[in-house]
C-alpha cells in the first residue's frame, strides 16, 4: 500500500544531449517538479551534457563506462536508491519537454488508481518545419488519441514510451531492465503485464519530443524501433504455445494485421484479382489517411499537417519497408542487432527544414 502522500522521482538517461538537456529540465520545473526530485544519469557523454545538467542544480550521476540507456537506468536507480526513497519513478528522455499539466495529470492518476503498475503519457512532436515533424505529429495524434485509449481500456498497451512512463517503485524492483534489446521501454511494459499489473494511458500527461530532421535519421530511428519490436516478440515468446495474456493476443493480432493487411500486400492482391480497382483503392487509402491528418491537424493546431500530407504520406511505405526488413533480420536471420543509431539533436527553438 502506497503512502498517503506519494513521492515522485524523474529519471533522465542522457548521452550527448548538451543541446537539449536544459530545455528538458526547465520544462520539468515549470510543470511543478522540484529540482531535488530530478535525476540525470549521464552515460559517459563526450560533450558538456553533465556540466549543463549540473548547472541546473539537479542530481547528476555519470556512469563509469558507457553501456547504453538500459544500463544507465539500472545504475542510476541503484546509485540514488530511487525505488527505496520514492513511490513512483518517471522515465523521461533527454530530448523531451513536458507540458505544464504533465506532473499533475500523473499525480492525479496515481491517487485514483494506486494499484496500477505503469502509467503511460501522451507523446507529441516538437513543432518544426521539416516534414518528419508533420508526419510524426499526425502519427502520434492518431496512435494516442484513438489507439492508446482503446488499448488502455482493454489492458493491452504493449509499449509505454521511454520518454513518458511512470512506474510504481515496487514494480521496477521486480522487472529486469535489459540492455540486450533495442526497445527497453516495450520490454518493461510487457514485463509489467507478466507480473499481473495494469498498464494505463493518461492522455493529460503530455510530452513533446524531438523527431529526426532528415531522411537518414528518420529511417535509422524507424528501423531501430521495429528491430526492437521483433526482439521483444521473440524474447517474450508472444507466438509461443503457452498460456497467453490479453496483451499477447493483441500483439499477435497487430503483427498479423501489419504483415498481411498493409498497402503493398493489398496492391499485389488487387493486381492479381482485378487490376482495374488498384487506382480507386489507392485513392481510397489516400483519402482515409488524409482524414486522419486533418483530425491530427485540428488536435495539434498545426496547419502544416494538411498541406504537407502529399509529401509525408509516402513515409508510410518507408515504415513498411523497415518493418519487413527488421522482421527478416531479427526473426528469419536471427541477427543480434543492438546498435542504437542515435539521431542528431537540434535546439528546441530552431526551425529545421529538409
Amino acid at each position: 500500500m502506497l503512502k498517503q502522500n506519494d513521492s515522485f522521482a524523474i529519471l533522465i538517461p542522457v548521452y550527448n544531449e548538451e543541446i537539449v538537456i536544459k530545455g528538458t529540465i526547465d520544462s520539468l520545473i515549470r510543470a511543478g517538479i522540484p529540482k531535488c526530485d530530478i535525476y540525470v544519469v549521464n552515460d559517459k557523454s563526450t560533450d558538456r551534457t553533465a556540466e549543463m545538467a549540473s548547472n541546473e542544480n539537479v542530481n547528476v550521476f555519470t556512469v563509469p563506462v558507457n553501456g547504453g540507456k538500459a544500463n544507465a537506468q539500472k545504475a542510476a536507480l541503484k546509485h540514488f536508491g530511487l525505488t527505496d526513497r520514492y513511490d513512483w519513478i518517471i522515465f523521461l528522455d533527454g530530448d523531451t519537454k513536458v507540458d505544464t499539466g504533465f506532473f499533475d495529470a500523473l499525480k492525479n492518476a496515481a491517487e485514483k488508481q494506486p494499484e496500477v503498475g505503469l502509467f503511460v503519457g501522451q507523446v507529441k512532436s516538437v513543432k518544426n518545419s521539416h516534414i518528419y515533424s508533420a508526419s510524426r505529429a499526425s502519427d502520434y495524434a492518431y496512435s494516442h488519441d484513438m489507439i492508446k485509449h482503446g488499448q488502455s481500456n482493454f489492458n493491452v498497451v504493449f509499449v509505454s514510451p521511454g520518454c513518458c512512463s511512470m512506474y510504481r517503485s515496487d514494480v521496477l524492483e521486480q522487472v529486469d531492465i535489459d540492455h540486450m534489446t533495442l526497445a527497453e521501454d516495450m520490454d518493461l511494459t510487457i514485463q509489467t503485464h507478466r507480473l499481473g499489473y495494469r498498464v494505463v494511458y493518461v492522455p493529460g500527461a503530455s510530452v513533446n519530443t524531438q523527431d529526426p530532421a532528415n531522411f537518414k535519421d528518420y529511417h535509422k530511428q524507424v528501423l531501430r524501433w521495429y528491430r526492437g519490436f521483433w526482439q521483444i516478440v521473440k524474447k517474450h515468446n508472444v507466438f509461443g504455445f503457452r498460456k497467453r495474456q490479453r496483451v499477447d493476443w493483441y500483439m499477435m493480432f497487430a503483427t498479423i494485421d501489419s504483415m498481411l493487411f498493409n498497402r503493398i500486400f493489398w496492391a499485389v492482391a488487387l493486381a492479381i484479382y482485378n487490376p482495374s480497382v488498384i487506382i480507386p483503392g489507392f485513392f481510397m487509402d489516400l483519402g482515409v489517411s488524409f482524414c486522419v491528418s486533418c483530425y491530427a491537424a485540428i488536435k495539434t493546431r498545426r496547419l502544416d499537417l494538411v498541406y504537407k500530407f502529399p509529401i509525408y504520406y509516402w513515409l508510410g511505405y518507408v515504415n513498411l519497408y523497415a518493418y519487413i526488413r527488421a522482421f527478416i533480420e531479427i526473426i528469419v536471420q536471427k541477427k543480434e542487432l543492438l546498435a542504437w543509431n542515435k539521431v542528431k539533436r537540434y535546439d528546441f527553438n530552431s526551425q529545421h527544414t529538409n
